[in-house]
């Protein structure tokens, strides 16, 4: 697990998931949808003050927008700090001191930075058309949520309607002693990384701050395909419902679907819905689901994506491990 910890890796060992956290918000947020809270087509803007600026090129930005990466919102607020937009690491060390220099960024970025770099974007298109993906986004859906819910931050609101709900006691922003007891270090070009430092009422948390285990990603999958019966059931179909596409590859030839937060790939008549995350400590990981097979895939790695490159199993599916997973999953 760590050079303190020999302990061998099981079911009950912590990793970060990274944007697997963006599945969780947009649950969230239909939830809210099914509980008449919220409409998915509502301006963003009526949620937020008056007296704040929130682009719009002539078109406002939607909750769906948001939840499907097609805000027109770029990848992270412009003022969230240089080492965000002008680093370009080469050596383990560089790449580690990055590590040092990403978590100042967002350690001390605050709230009403985070609404003042909002204010200052401007949007060059309509949103709604294109897919481009945003965890500026991504959290501002978060931290909407959490101020229409009335709860004092992100990390409770995903606690109390769905991590409680689902019994995943492994898993949450903040972890507590015994979750760090059991926390597989992250690492970087072999390197081995000190835990990050995060606080649960930071802006950023929504879009990527979730530790936890393979036994509790699998109640989470077992919850999506079905599996279980929780409260959750209507809000999980409703964020699995194909909304736009995308393509990838150098030839664009690929098509991916686009759910709120999750991607849906179609495979003869059978959905796979899926959605990965990489942490810059070390980590990256991948979760698919089939509701028709009834099967799930959890990869959880504590290493980053330029040393194994996990969170790329949805997008490439050629290879002995990829073909294994998506043979599995689809079979």
């Amino acid at each position: 697990m760590s050079k303190a910890n020999n302990s061998n890796v099981n079911e009950n060992t912590i990793f970060a998931i990274g944007s697997i956290t963006k599945v969780f918000t947009t649950i969230l947020l239909a939830d809210a949808v099914q509980q008449g809270v919220i409409k998915l087509n509502d301006p963003v803007d009526k949620y937020l003050p008056s007296t704040l600026k929130v682009p719009h090129n002539g078109y406002k930005i939607t909750f769906e927008d948001l939840a499907t990466h097609t805000s027109a919102l770029p990848d992270n607020p412009p003022n969230l700090g240089p080492a965000f937009t002008e680093a370009n690491p080469q050596t383990p060390d560089e790449k580690v001191q990055l590590v040092f220099d990403l978590t100042h960024c967002t350690y001390n970025y605050t709230f009403d930075q985070f609404y003042q770099g909002l204010s200052n974007t401007t949007i060059s298109r309509e949103p709604g058309l294109k897919y481009e993906y945003s965890n500026f986004g991504s959290s501002l859906l978060g931290n909407i949520l959490t101020s229409k819910s009335n709860m004092s931050s992100y990390d409770e609101l995903v606690t109390k309607k769905i991590l409680n709900v689902l019994g995943m006691n492994s898993t949450s922003v903040n972890l507590s002693d015994e979750q760090k007891s059991r926390l597989a270090a992250g690492h970087i070009s072999g390197l081995e990384l000190p835990l990050i430092r995060s606080v649960a009422s930071k802006p950023e948390i929504p879009s990527g701050s979730l530790y936890s285990s393979a036994s509790d990603m699998f109640k989470f999958a077992s919850s999506n395909i079905g599996l279980i019966k929780t409260k959750l059931d209507s809000a999980m179909q409703e964020s699995h419902l194909i909304r736009h596409s995308r393509y990838i590859g150098n030839n664009t030839n690929t098509k991916i679907y686009v759910g709120l937060g999750c991607f849906i790939t179609t495979n003869l008549g059978k959905e796979i819905i899926w959605t990965n995350g990489g942490t810059f400590g070390g980590y990256n990981a991948f979760i698919g689901f089939s509701p028709s097979t009834e099967r799930g895939i959890i990869v959880l790695c504590n290493a980053e994506v330029s040393d194994v490159d996990i969170t790329n199993l949805g997008l490439n599916q050629k290879g002995k491990l990829l073909s294994l997973i998506w043979n599995l999953l689809s079979q």
